[in-house]
């Protein structure tokens, strides 16, 4: 009998404190995002649109780097860089998104877009914060680019955000998967998006808002 009541207790006891926590949403819910919340870069002027015409300004560049009287290095814009990353993701991405634009801030190249939440993976891959999400949400990504020897760099996803809320780490993966080919080249992390560069390429660097390449040296 007074198990019965206890565990009888124990009930109303959860129940009070969801009910609690329900109606009091509107003052803890928004702390809550607050505290998880991801600031994207906040100079609307730097970010800029990334398009195919972008990509191929960028294909061109990156090409002169492996012709013989070519240059020393190239700098790009990070649009344009942003666009050569994306690769034959790009036209997916842009049809859902006109507006997916990049930008270079503190060391990494940032994107951001709009994704449907399906492709990452759907609400059960975001966790229990799924539930403050539409299935169609702002996402902004931003990473680092390392060289993994000479013709291969990676571009590290380092923040994944949706509406500005950081998301688990294995959706990066799903991102990774979604956005790089089907083969990937070895010795990249697992957060990494390869990018294929001439082989005389050996550096790559983010600074003063802009993409630089450089070529090896006699």
């Amino acid at each position: 009998m007074f198990k019965f009541l206890f565990r009888v207790g124990c009930l109303l006891l959860l129940a009070a404190i969801g009910a609690a926590a329900w109606y009091s949403r509107g003052y803890w819910m928004p702390r809550a995002k607050q505290a998880i919340a991801v600031e994207a870069p906040a100079d609307t002027a730097g970010w800029a649109a990334i398009t195919p015409a972008g990509a191929k300004r960028a294909q061109d560049r990156i090409a002169a780097l492996a012709r013989r009287n070519g240059p020393a290095y190239v700098t790009l814009t990070p649009n344009e860089f942003a666009a050569y990353v994306l690769g034959s993701a790009l036209a997916e991405v842009a049809r859902q998104d006109s507006a997916t634009q990049a930008i270079v801030r503190d060391g990494k190249l940032y994107i951001r877009t709009s994704i449907r939440l399906a492709d990452l993976g759907g609400k059960d891959a975001i966790g229990p914060l799924a539930r403050l999400f539409n299935d169609r949400e702002p996402l902004l990504v931003g990473g680092t680019l390392e060289p993994v020897r000479a013709g291969l760099a990676q571009f590290r996803l380092k923040e994944v955000a949706v509406r500005n809320i950081e998301v688990p780490r294995k959706v990066v993966g799903t991102l990774v998967k979604r956005w790089g080919p089907s083969a990937r080249p070895d010795s990249l992390a697992t957060d990494g998006l390869p990018v294929t560069l001439p082989p005389d390429v050996v550096d790559l660097r983010l600074a003063d808002g802009k993409v630089t390449l450089y070529k090896k040296t006699e």
